[in-house]
């Protein structure tokens, strides 16, 4: 079937989750039998297998996912209440699993919008994947964002947002307004225990060029602010 027949291709509004690793088109140059370069291959296999596991979580049909280069996508089939739902469970689980079990530095944004692709993920096009993937990449840290037109989404459905997400001042973007979005406090309720993520995090700091510290510390900062604590 030719790429150019209108039958190929399939035409919504839909949830997106678009997420790329911090810092890797600066290791992709690495030579072949470096060390880097398979620390660099096997970090993005072991993405991809995130990406499947949350989004196979789930009846078939309800999400789904497909990466390219550095960039990872997920997407519903149609933009309804449910489908967000989904979609930023799904989503939170990658950021947990890419940071807690690989320590992989991701960073996100969840969004909705019109979104046309062909029926074998080959090809995207529509506001609604632009969006996701201009904000993702607007992050100076490891985060996870709600754009604006998502959180506009969420609002007309009546649901409570400030739960997960919370709105700051230290958003880190570079040409976005962070008071325009939300970001992910990498909690979901209370807990009592100190975050698990925070020792990965600190590792992963750790064994990072020096002058790219600071995006670590930036969310180590951010989730011991709005950790809350069960009384």
């Amino acid at each position: 079937m030719s790429l150019f027949d209108t039958d190929n291709w399939i035409i919504s509004s839909c949830w997106l989750a678009c997420f790329d690793i911090m810092g890797f088109r600066s290791l992709i140059s690495v030579s072949q039998d470096d060390l880097k370069a398979y620390t660099v291959r096997f970090a993005y296999q072991e993405t991809i297998e995130h990406l499947k596991k949350n989004c196979n979580e789930y009846e078939s049909g309800c999400i789904d996912y497909c990466w390219f280069s550095d960039t990872f996508l997920m997407f519903t089939h149609d933009d309804s209440a449910r489908s967000y739902s989904v979609i930023q469970f799904a989503a939170k689980r990658f950021m947990h699993d890419c940071i807690y079990h690989s320590q992989i530095p991701i960073r996100g944004a969840i969004t909705v919008g019109p979104f046309i692709r062909t029926a074998d993920n080959r090809s995207f096009i529509g506001t609604g994947f632009l969006e996701a993937f201009e904000y993702a990449e607007d992050q100076d840290w490891i985060g996870l964002l709600l754009t604006p037109n998502a959180i506009k989404k969420v609002e007309s459905f009546g649901l409570n947002l400030i739960y997960d997400f919370v709105r700051s001042d230290k958003i880190p973007m570079r040409k976005f307004s962070n008071q325009n979005v939300l970001a992910y406090r990498f909690q979901n309720g209370a807990a009592n225990f100190p975050s698990p993520l925070l020792p990965a995090l600190r590792d992963m700091k750790l064994q990072s060029v020096e002058k790219y510290r600071y995006k670590y510390e930036r969310t180590e900062q951010f989730i011991e602010e709005h950790y809350s604590y069960l009384k």
